[in-house]
């Protein structure tokens, strides 16, 4: 996988945090489903929320198990104080170096967070910080998604629209490498709609998440060239007028060794 210029993802969901609610009806769906995916089982004291966003996923947390310690970490310093201000215990951090001490929770949750990790150390981290049975939820993005993206800028340029997301096995393997048993990873394909195109770009910067890694365009494009960016993704309009976005996602619970 393609390194991720850490900073840069932390800047881009700075800027985007205090608008980030607003528009993430996808990400809290998705949010949503993996905490209906919960075991009933679970009665985790001390939670880890990786990627914590504004918040929105530990407050899900916080109303099933209320007694529980939830600890939110994330790369954006605005995202953690929003987290905060939720009333939810939050810090700055790397899923691949996170601050936190061995054996910290019997439950990690990251929703819509580790697609920007290297799998391999992140889930090194994550079962790092667990409790010997401890459970690892999350979800992440698969290969496949925002393909209409990638199919509108198709040979454009050499610069990168979407992110080298991974599959389901790779994801699967990548986790018994790291030491966790009782995997299941289950792949959905969910699909959000836009007016136009436009809409539809800002939408995905709008959440912080525009930043694909190093060779991304840095300048501005030709007039030609989004023209034919354009006429592609218009040609996917769908019967209800409005243009598809694909997002294939990977619900995912583990437990540590």
């Amino acid at each position: 996988m393609t390194e991720i210029d850490k900073l840069k993802v932390g800047a881009a969901f700075d800027r985007a945090a205090a608008g980030y609610d607003a528009i993430a009806r996808f990400q809290h769906e998705v949010c949503a489903r993996l905490f209906a995916c919960l075991p009933a089982r679970l009665a985790p004291t001390r939670i880890l929320d990786g990627g914590c966003g504004t918040g929105y996923g530990a407050q899900l947390l916080h109303q099933r198990w209320p007694d529980a310690v939830i600890t939110g970490c994330d790369l954006a310093p605005e995202m953690v104080r929003l987290t905060q201000a939720r009333g939810i215990a939050a810090i700055c951090g790397d899923l691949e170096h996170l601050p936190l001490a061995d054996a910290s929770f019997e439950l990690a949750w990251s929703s819509l967070a580790l697609q920007w990790c290297q799998p391999a150390r992140a889930f090194a981290e994550l079962r790092r910080v667990l409790v010997p049975g401890g459970t690892l939820a999350f979800t992440s993005l698969a290969t496949g998604t925002l393909h209409e993206i990638e199919t509108a800028f198709a040979g454009i340029d050499q610069h990168r629209r979407v992110l080298p997301f991974t599959t389901a096995a790779a994801t699967e393997s990548a986790l018994a490498a790291a030491g966790f048993s009782h995997i299941r990873v289950v792949q959905e394909r969910w699909i959000t709609r836009h007016a136009d195109f436009r809409t539809l770009l800002a939408t995905i910067r709008g959440i912080g998440a525009g930043h694909t890694g190093s060779d991304r365009r840095r300048s501005m494009m030709g007039k030609a060239a989004w023209q034919t960016a354009q006429a592609r993704i218009e040609a996917m309009r769908g019967a209800d007028g409005l243009l598809p976005t694909t997002y294939e996602v990977l619900f995912s619970l583990a437990e540590k060794k």
